[in-house]
């Protein structure tokens, strides 16, 4: 038991670890304010302008609501996916080069 707090303790005073946790959590406040910003602009333009989201898009039968609608929803599905691709591809390696030199 005393082996797996000595790998913690020496994980999370590495010096790459502490960079890791820097990183990765710019970049998560990053994705929380595309977020906010995507979100918030829906749900204050459906607050203070509902009328917008009833109009039809130039000459087509669908709404500016349904539309704008669409699109956070694939908002979501881009943030989500380019997080996961970045967690993949940059802090996973990071994280098990600080394991193996922990350990």
């Amino acid at each position: 038991m005393n082996s797996a707090h000595t790998v913690v303790a020496t994980v999370t005073q590495h010096p790459a670890y502490q960079e890791l946790l820097r990183k990765r959590n710019r970049m998560s406040l990053i994705f929380f304010g595309l977020t906010v910003i995507v979100y918030a602009g829906f749900i204050l333009t459906l607050a203070f302008d509902p009328e917008l989201f009833s109009r039809s898009v130039g000459s087509m039968t669908m709404t500016i609501g349904v539309l704008s609608a669409v699109i956070v929803l694939l908002s979501a599905v881009v943030l989500v996916s380019a997080f996961v691709y970045i967690s993949n591809k940059v802090y996973d390696p990071l994280l098990a080069q600080i394991m193996r030199d922990a350990t």
